[in-house]
């Protein structure tokens, strides 16, 4: 049974500069799905906040105009390649404890 993840990000609020627009900082979900021959197993999220600084890029995307997927891209590359690739760790992680948990340690009852 072969387990592929697929990775989706989202961004759920952004904080911007009321003078010019310019978003300040962004909060993100990164959601993983795991699915075995098409059938999902399990679906894990990890939220990262993200500060972009203050520096305006020239030239500068108006507020009315910036998709979620600019945000996206902007919050990759605030992150870091080593920063993405640990948060899709911690939602593999959260997925395998999910459709194959470790067995069981301790247990409640009574003998009788």
């Amino acid at each position: 049974m072969a387990i592929s993840t697929t990775f989706t990000w989202s961004i759920f609020d952004c904080e911007r500069d009321l003078s010019d627009g310019f978003i300040i900082s962004a909060s993100a979900t990164l959601t993983g799905v795991a699915k075995s021959d098409g059938v999902g197993l399990a679906t894990a999220t990890n939220d990262a906040f993200v500060g972009f600084g203050t520096v305006r890029p020239s030239p500068m995307i108006p507020y009315a105009d910036v998709t979620e997927e600019n945000v996206i891209t902007w919050t990759q590359t605030s992150l870091g390649e080593k920063s993405v690739s640990l948060l899709q760790q911690n939602v593999v992680d959260a997925l395998v404890s999910v459709y194959n948990p470790p067995p069981p340690t301790q247990s409640n009852g009574v003998p009788w």
